[in-house]
């Protein structure tokens, strides 16, 4: 499946510019259409407060804050685009950010969001969860590390991918989704455990691979035992892999914005751009 359509979350966060920039490169790199959304949460009340007047002093007030901020945005995404080009839209919205970010990942191929700031660093943002957007996006969700220790802006990403693998529909259709990024590599490796890669009576997902013309070397010495999350990171860094391709798993059908522990830890320990479908 090509990317064509690229949905890039824009917020007053720390790292705005950083996803903007990659968004803007992917953009050019697949010759594709760049979606920016912005989006506010509703002015409310904080609980405890009382007065009328003083009510709707607040409100005002944080209404101008945001209609401010909104404005700072635009004004930076007009300077930004003004030196770029690129074919691209912007969007401006207001209320949940997973749910309107959802909206338009639906006509998208690919969103890129970032991972949550570790505990103890205040988030100018609601959205706290990028995981939840991997299980709610109808696209691959490419989830960028809040810290620069591996990935920092203007690298390419896709150079050498890992892909951690298990027969299931989460993985596939995480694998096909990143099938443009799998094509332009100059190295994939799959991480999987022994009886996986002896799937589908012996076809396995190397041999899936190499009939979509992705040469890929299979690596099958993942240890269920153990802790899956943490081993897939650590190969993917004894690989020097700059992206990871992986399904986002919930832990439970009656509630899909629980990801399971595999996912869950990955998200909380990435060190690299992660791409997840579920």
């Amino acid at each position: 499946m090509a990317i064509k359509s690229i949905l890039c979350h824009m917020a007053n966060d720390e790292r705005h510019r950083d996803r903007l920039e990659l968004a803007i490169q992917l953009t050019n790199r697949f010759s594709g259409h760049l979606d920016v959304l912005y989006n506010t949460a509703p002015v409310t009340m904080p609980a405890g407060a009382a007065g009328r007047a003083a009510s709707n002093v607040y409100l005002a007030e944080q209404r101008d804050i945001a209609k401010k901020k909104a404005e700072d945005i635009r004004q930076e995404l007009v300077d930004r685009f003004s030196k770029a080009d690129c074919s691209h839209e912007y969007h401006q919205t207001e209320g949940d950010h997973v749910e309107k970010l959802a909206e338009f990942a639906h006509l998208s191929d690919l969103v890129v969001v970032s991972q949550a700031p570790p505990k103890g660093v205040s988030s100018s943002i609601a959205l706290h969860h990028p995981e939840e957007i991997a299980l709610e996006a109808g696209c691959g969700t490419l989830v960028l590390p809040y810290e620069e220790a591996y990935w920092a802006p203007g690298r390419r990403v896709g150079t050498r991918v890992a892909v951690a693998w298990r027969n299931c529909k989460e993985a596939i259709r995480a694998v096909r989704e990143a099938m443009p990024f799998l094509l332009e590599a100059d190295e994939v490796h799959v991480f999987t455990e022994q009886e996986e890669a002896k799937t589908l009576k012996g076809v396995g997902i190397g041999r899936y691979l190499s009939m979509h013309g992705v040469k890929a070397t299979v690596h099958a010495d993942v240890h269920a035992e153990g802790n899956i999350g943490e081993q897939i990171l650590a190969r993917a860094d004894a690989f020097d892999c700059d992206l990871l391709v992986m399904g986002a798993y919930s832990r439970a059908r009656w509630h899909e914005m629980l990801l399971g522990g595999v996912s869950e830890y990955v998200l909380h320990h990435l060190d690299r751009p992660v791409l997840m479908s579920h």
